[in-house]
């Protein structure tokens, strides 16, 4: 696979992973001990006229309860829907998953989550926001020089972010 079609593969599907973070961190609500993703119809009107090509995953999840697992299904069940074989050829939907790329791209997502979530949780923020404030964070040098880091090995993005790049 040519290495601008790789790259946006692995763009393509970490924007659904950060979706689904997204929805998780606004939606979910507890009830009977128990998690369950909950939009209410204005926003899923919202997410739908923003955001038609994410718009079937809220579908899949709302209104029904979640897990680790149950999130991990749903989500790699609708990339494969989306991507694999339609928008990329059959194999490199699950060899992006499997990519240090891919990898790289959720960890430090991961680290900008953990880093930005006093200020994600002190309002509901639109998920074109979430994305906006994210490509900002990584175009700051200090976050370049880190993933170059990554990138040449230095850390593991298998292992939760433990420090916070500001």
């Amino acid at each position: 696979m040519a290495g601008d079609q790789y790259a946006q593969a692995v763009a393509d599907i970490a924007q659904v992973f950060m979706f689904e973070q997204w929805l998780r961190h606004y939606f979910v609500v507890e009830r009977d001990g128990k998690l369950f993703i909950e939009i209410p119809e204005d926003d899923l009107a919202e997410i739908h006229a923003g955001h038609d090509n994410l718009g079937g995953l809220a579908d899949m999840l709302n209104n029904d309860e979640i897990t680790y697992e149950k999130c991990q299904a749903t989500v790699c069940a609708f990339v494969g829907a989306r991507f694999d074989g339609s928008k990329y050829a059959p194999d490199v939907v699950a060899r992006t998953l499997d990519s240090k790329a891919f990898k790289i791209e959720m960890y430090v997502f991961g680290v900008w989550l953990k880093g930005h979530e006093s200020h994600l949780d002190a309002q509901k923020l639109p998920f074109s926001e979430w994305t906006e404030m994210y490509a900002g964070w990584k175009s700051m040098e200090q976050v370049k020089e880190y993933r170059r880091k990554l990138e040449a090995g230095g850390t593991d993005p298998d292992r939760s972010p433990s420090a916070c790049v500001h």
